[in-house]
């Protein structure tokens, strides 16, 4: 099966017990990314979590700072090019943005989580190994209707 992430995801609402997304929604532009998670947090069932990763531009910005050197790039503008343009990456996004972005959708329990450990839903902890140094890691939850 196919799916084009671009468009409504063809399936009923409230249906999926977790989400995990690794890796995708930096592929999409911005309006096609907000349009994805409005599609994730329709079809979670309340109370369900999503686990998003993506890669951290705020990492890529720190090291172009020289606040860290987790990575090894011959010139430092490199680093930026890569998260944001490269293996065809239409949008770039931070802790801040992202977080935001799942606020918007109607999202509740933000928190940034450690790669491939911490997590509400130890199910959805599936993060690969390779992208530790360059990840984001979010999870949020879908609110309970019935408290509102």
């Amino acid at each position: 099966m196919e799916t084009d992430f671009r468009y409504p995801l063809n399936c009923p609402d409230n249906i999926a017990d977790g989400v995990y997304s690794g890796h995708t929604l930096e592929h999409l532009y911005p309006n096609h990314a907000y349009q994805l998670l409005s599609e994730i947090y329709r079809i979670l069932k309340p109370s369900c979590y999503l686990r998003i990763n993506v890669p951290d531009l705020g990492k890529a910005v720190d090291y172009y700072n020289g606040k860290n050197q987790l990575f090894n790039y011959k010139f430092k503008a490199e680093a930026i090019s890569n998260f944001t343009q490269n293996w065809g990456h239409h949008s770039a996004w931070d802790a801040e943005l992202l977080s935001e972005a799942l606020e918007l959708q109607g999202f509740i329990n933000i928190r940034q989580v450690e790669f491939g450990v911490e997590g509400t839903d130890t199910r959805l902890i599936k993060e690969e190994e390779v992208r530790k140094k360059q990840s984001l890691v979010i999870e949020a939850q879908k609110p309970n209707h019935n408290i509102e």
